[in-house]
C-alpha cells in the first residue's frame, strides 16, 4: 500500500509540475521562427536505372550564406537524411560549384541566395530497374544546414515528396543548377596526373599536371579535402598545368577537388603529392615523438588545472579508503585508469566523426552544447548526493579475488570516478597541451587516437603510481570518522561544480535554460533519493522492480517535459546574439568577436589582443582575473593603442573555431597578439600567461621586440 500511494503522489506530481511548467514557460518560446533558410524537394526527373532525381531547393535570405560538401576553413556542409521505402536507397548529394566566402582571413566555399542540390534515389539491387510505384510516396527526407552571417545558425527542415512525377514548371531551374554539377571523375574529359610541391623564390605551391582534351581549358580549383593556405585569387593556368599557390605551414599527402574550366566543372579523385627535386616541404611543428611527449606531460598537468580540482579530492580518498589493503588499492587504480583511458578514446572517436561529417571542432567543444552542458551537471549532482549518503552506488557481482576487492571499495565508482574526471577536465588546457592537441587535430583518426590515448595514461599516471607505491602516501592521515566529513566536503565542492555549469547554461540559454535544469535536477534528486530509500542490501526482487519502474517513469516524464527544448533554446540564444563591446574594470574596451570585425581591423592595420574564452573553462576566468583585468595591462593596451577583442567560445561558433586553428590551437584559453594589421605574423602566447610576460609581448607589438619574442614562443 505504502508503494502505491508513492507511486500514485508521483503520477499527480509528474502532471502537475509538466502542466505548470509548461504553462510557465510558453511565452519564452513564442518568438519569431523567421529561419534564413527556406527548403523545399520536389522530383526532377527519372533515371534510366528506375532511379528518381530529387531536387533540394534552397532559398537564403539576404546576407546570409550555406556552405558547400567541404567548407572550407569554417562551417558544415549542407546533409540530409532519408526515409525510404524498402528495396531503395539515397546516393550522396550532389553539389553545384560554390562560391567563395573571405572573412578575417578564413575561406569558405558555399553559396548565397539559393542553390539547387540533387539526390538520386535509387533501387537497392544494381539492375532492378523498376520504378517507384505512387503508393510508395511519400518520401520523408531531413535536411540539415548551417546558415552563416556575422553568427551562424543551425537549421533544418522535415520535408516530404508526394509524387515522383517531375515537376515541369521548374525544368529550367533544374537545368540550370545541373549544368553547374562537376562531372565524375570517371566521366571526365580532363584528368589529374600527379600534384607537386614545389618551391619557387622561397614560396610554396601545389603543381597540378593534367591530361585530357580539356586539360588545356582548366583556370580554376576547389579543394575536396583541407588545403591550408590555399590561394584560390592567385592561382595560374598554364597549358595542361595549374599553379596552386599555398600560404600554410602544414602540406598535405594527398589532394582531391574539383577542376574548373569556363563551361563547366571536374572532379578529382584523392592523389599523392609529389615533392620536387631541390624543394623541401617545412618541417611541422615538432615531430610525432616531440607531441607524444608534450601529450603525456600535458596530461599529467591537467590534474592540477582549476577544471579538475573538484574532483582532486575524490581522487585522494579513492587512494585513501583501501586502508592499506594494497591490491585493492591497486586494483582500483588500474579501474580509474580505465575510466580515462575510456573517455578519451570516445571523446576520439567522437571528434573523428564530426570531422569526416566536415564539422570544425576543438578541445571542449561539447561544452558548447546545452544538453551536454545539462547531462554534466545532472552527473554531477548525482555525485554530490552519493557523497550526502543519498545513494550508494551498488558494485557489479564478480568472482574470485577481484570480486571482493571490488566490494571493498566500489570499482563501478572508480571507473565512474575516472569518466567524471576526464569531463571536467576537457574545458581545460594545461601547458604543453595546447601544442599537442592543436597537432592532433589536424592529423589522421590514427594520431588522434593515439596522442588521446598518451593524455590519458598521462593523466591517469599519478594515481596508478600513488596505488602501486603506498609509502609514499605517507603525509595523509590515517583512515579514520574524518573521512566521513571529507565525502561531505567533497558534496558541497561538486554542487558549486553543478553552479558553476548552471551559469554556463544560463549564459546560452538564459532563464528558460535555468529552468530546464532545475527540473532535471529535482527529478534526478527524487529518483536517487527513492532508490536509495527502496533498494537497500536485504530488499526483495519485486520491491526494487517496482522501484525502478517508478523511477523509469519518472524519468520518462521529466523527459517528455524537457524533449525540444534545449535545441530550441540554443538557437534562440544564437540567434538573439549580435557583435558588441563591454569595458573591464580597467576602462579597456573589448569588442567582440566576429569575421567582420576582426577584418576590419586588419584592413586598417591596427594592432590587436584576441583573447579566446568561454564561461565553461575555469582556467579562462583565472586568466581574465588574474592577468587581464590586471591595472598595469590595462595601461598597457591603451599606451600601446591595441584594440582588445574577445572571442567568446561559450555556444558553439565555428568561425572561432577555424581561427583558432588557424593559429594552431585547438582548445583555450589562448591569446593572441596581431600586430599592425599583419595576422600572418601573429604571435600565439603559450597556454600560462603571466602578467610580466604579457607586459613584454605588449610592449613591443610595434618594434623588432615582439619579433624576437615570437621566435621564443
Amino acid at each position: 500500500m505504502r508503494l502505491r500511494r508513492i507511486f500514485s503522489l508521483i503520477i499527480l506530481l509528474n502532471l502537475a509540475v509538466h502542466a505548470s511548467l509548461t504553462a510557465a514557460m510558453a511565452f519564452v518560446f513564442m518568438e519569431d521562427t523567421a529561419e534564413p533558410v527556406k527548403a523545399e524537394l520536389f522530383a526532377a526527373g527519372e533515371l534510366d536505372d528506375g532511379g528518381l532525381l530529387v531536387a533540394v531547393h534552397l532559398t537564403i535570405q539576404p546576407g546570409w550564406h550555406l556552405y558547400w560538401e567541404h567548407p572550407g576553413e569554417a562551417g558544415m556542409p549542407v546533409s540530409i537524411t532519408w526515409r525510404l521505402p524498402e528495396g531503395y536507397r539515397a546516393l550522396p548529394l550532389e553539389f553545384p560549384l560554390p562560391g567563395r566566402f573571405e572573412a578575417a582571413g578564413l575561406i569558405g566555399y558555399g553559396y548565397d541566395e539559393e542553390v539547387v542540390l540533387f539526390s538520386a534515389i535509387v533501387p537497392q539491387v544494381p539492375g532492378n530497374s523498376q520504378r517507384l510505384r505512387s503508393d510508395l510516396f511519400p518520401l520523408q527526407a531531413e535536411v540539415s544546414w548551417l546558415s552563416c552571417r556575422e553568427s551562424c545558425i543551425p537549421g533544418s527542415a522535415s520535408l516530404r515528396l508526394e509524387t515522383g512525377e517531375p515537376d515541369s514548371s521548374r525544368s529550367g531551374l533544374v537545368d540550370l543548377w545541373r549544368s553547374k554539377v562537376p562531372v565524375a571523375s570517371s566521366s571526365a574529359t580532363v584528368a589529374v596526373e600527379r600534384f607537386v610541391l614545389e618551391e619557387v623564390n622561397g614560396d610554396f605551391r601545389l603543381r597540378a599536371d593534367l591530361a585530357g582534351p580539356d586539360a588545356d581549358a582548366i583556370n580554376g580549383f576547389f579543394p575536396l579535402s583541407p588545403l591550408e593556405g590555399l590561394d584560390l585569387k592567385g592561382i595560374e593556368a598554364a597549358p595542361g598545368r595549374l599553379f596552386l599557390p599555398l600560404k600554410g605551414a602544414d602540406f598535405p599527402e594527398t589532394v582531391s577537388g574539383v577542376l574548373v574550366t569556363g563551361n563547366g566543372a571536374y572532379r578529382t579523385e584523392k592523389i599523392p603529392v609529389e615533392i620536387s627535386s631541390g624543394s623541401s616541404a617545412p618541417d611541422d611543428a615538432g615531430s610525432l615523438g616531440a607531441m607524444l611527449f608534450l601529450a603525456f606531460f600535458g596530461g599529467m598537468l591537467l590534474n592540477i588545472m582549476p577544471c579538475v580540482l573538484p574532483v582532486l579530492g575524490l581522487k585522494v580518498f579513492s587512494l585513501i579508503g583501501p586502508g592499506g589493503d594494497r591490491a585493492a588499492g591497486r586494483f582500483l587504480s588500474l579501474v580509474f585508469a580505465g575510466g580515462v583511458l575510456f573517455s578519451f578514446w570516445v571523446l576520439a572517436a567522437f571528434i573523428w566523426g564530426l570531422q569526416a561529417m566536415g564539422a570544425q571542432v576543438g578541445w571542449g567543444f561539447q561544452f558548447q552544447s546545452p544538453a551536454f552542458v545539462m547531462f554534466m551537471a545532472a552527473v554531477v549532482f548525482a555525485f554530490a548526493l552519493n557523497l550526502f549518503g543519498v545513494f550508494e552506488f551498488s558494485a557489479p557481482v564478480v568472482s574470485g579475488r577481484l570480486g571482493r576487492l571490488a566490494s571493498h571499495h566500489d570499482s563501478a565508482g572508480a571507473f565512474v570516478s575516472g569518466v567524471l574526471a576526464t569531463t571536467l577536465a576537457t574545458p581545460c588546457t594545461a601547458p604543453f597541451l595546447g601544442t599537442a592537441l592543436g597537432f592532433a587535430f589536424a592529423q589522421p583518426p590514427g594520431i588522434i587516437f593515439l596522442i588521446f590515448t598518451v593524455i590519458a595514461a598521462g593523466m591517469a599516471m599519478p594515481y596508478v603510481v600513488l596505488a602501486w607505491h603506498p609509502s609514499w602516501l605517507k603525509f595523509l592521515p590515517r583512515p579514520g570518522q574524518w573521512m566521513y566529513r571529507f565525502k561531505q566536503i567533497m558534496g558541497f565542492i561538486l554542487v558549486a561544480v553543478v553552479v558553476w555549469l548552471a551559469s554556463i547554461l544560463g549564459s546560452q540559454g538564459g532563464s528558460p535554460a535555468m529552468l530546464n535544469l532545475f527540473v532535471l535536477l529535482f527529478a534526478v534528486s527524487f529518483v536517487l533519493w527513492l532508490t536509495g530509500l527502496f533498494t537497500a542490501p536485504g530488499t526483495s526482487t519485486l520491491r526494487q522492480a517496482l522501484v525502478w519502474l517508478i523511477t523509469i517513469g519518472f524519468l520518462a516524464g521529466a523527459y517528455m517535459l524537457l524533449s525540444g527544448r534545449i535545441g530550441t533554446i540554443s538557437s534562440d540564444s544564437r540567434n538573439s546574439l549580435e557583435p558588441g563591446s563591454h569595458t573591464d574594470g580597467n576602462g579597456v574596451v573589448w569588442l567582440d568577436y566576429s569575421p567582420d570585425v576582426l577584418d576590419t581591423l586588419l584592413k586598417e592595420e591596427k594592432s590587436v589582443l584576441i583573447d579566446f574564452t568561454a564561461e565553461w573553462c575555469l582556467t579562462c576566468k583565472v586568466l581574465e582575473a588574474s592577468v587581464l583585468g590586471n591595472e598595469e595591462i590595462g595601461r598597457a593596451l591603451k599606451r600601446e593603442g591595441l584594440v582588445a577583442v574577445r572571442a567568446d567560445w561559450t555556444s558553439r561558433n565555428d568561425e572561432i573555431t577555424a581561427l583558432l586553428q588557424r593559429f594552431g590551437r585547438s582548445g583555450i584559453p589562448l591569446l593572441v597578439i596581431i600586430p599592425q594589421g599583419r595576422i600572418d605574423n601573429a604571435v600565439v602566447l603559450p597556454e600560462v600567461v603571466t602578467v610580466d610576460m604579457l607586459l613584454d609581448a605588449l610592449s613591443g607589438v610595434s618594434g623588432d621586440s615582439l619579433s624576437k619574442l615570437q621566435g621564443n614562443m
